[in-house]
């Protein structure tokens, strides 16, 4: 069964946003970007919670980015159906460059830093990755796999397509931000093995979202 706005005869749609697992360099308040590390060891007990509350959830499409701690979380949260998710590199934290693995208080004196912190869409930092392109390929995934029509995720009866997006905490927060009106990058704080379950409804041609409570 197809869901439809009463607007737009757009389809609506469940987005699970969940935040990988915590790692060595989360708990030491490292900037953790590319650097692909994993989980620590008591992974499996940090998401047990999660993996009991979405046990019961059967997937129409289930994405995931290709770094370490995002594949292991989702083995850890959905094993039944890890096999089909879709491995996507656009889904990846922002590249901190030459701040990959400094803490805040290595970092804190930088004027460049500082800047950055105030304005991260206009200062980039050394030999990182620029806003605009960070901001450019999550907005490709979203349009490709959450905003447009896709026939397969009605292939089936289902009362409302769910989405998986197993992901890191500046992507989270960017997705947000463009999902929800008047949510800015700032206003979502998301901790390791976090999920945040988003509402999308068609109005007119286009979509919007709104945050519901999880489970």
């Amino acid at each position: 069964m197809v869901i439809e706005d009463g607007q737009g005869g757009m389809p609506s749609r469940d987005i699970i946003l969940i935040r990988h697992g915590t790692t060595a360099w989360n708990l030491e308040k490292r900037y953790l970007g590319h650097t692909d590390i994993g989980l620590l060891p008591k992974a499996e007990q940090e998401l047990s919670l999660l993996r009991e509350e979405l046990s019961s959830v059967t997937w129409d499409a289930l994405y995931c980015s290709d770094l370490l701690r995002c594949r292991q979380t989702l083995i850890q949260i959905a094993p039944s159906q890890a096999g089909q998710a879709k491995l996507d590199p656009r889904l990846r934290e922002i590249d901190f460059g030459q701040w990959e693995g400094l803490t805040y208080d290595q970092l804190k004196d930088n004027p460049q830093y500082r800047d950055w912190v105030d304005a991260p869409q206009k200062v980039t930092p050394p030999s990182g990755e620029p806003w605009t392109a960070f901001a450019a390929r999550i907005d490709s995934f979203l349009e490709e796999s959450l905003l447009s029509f896709t026939p397969i995720l009605y292939s089936r009866n289902t009362d409302m397509p769910k989405i998986a997006v197993i992901t890191h905490g500046g992507v989270i927060r960017y997705m947000v931000s463009r999902l929800i009106p008047d949510q800015g990058f700032w206003d979502t704080q998301v901790i390791p093995g976090q999920a945040i379950k988003i509402r999308l409804d068609g109005d007119g041609e286009s979509w919007v979202g709104t945050r519901l409570t999880f489970p």
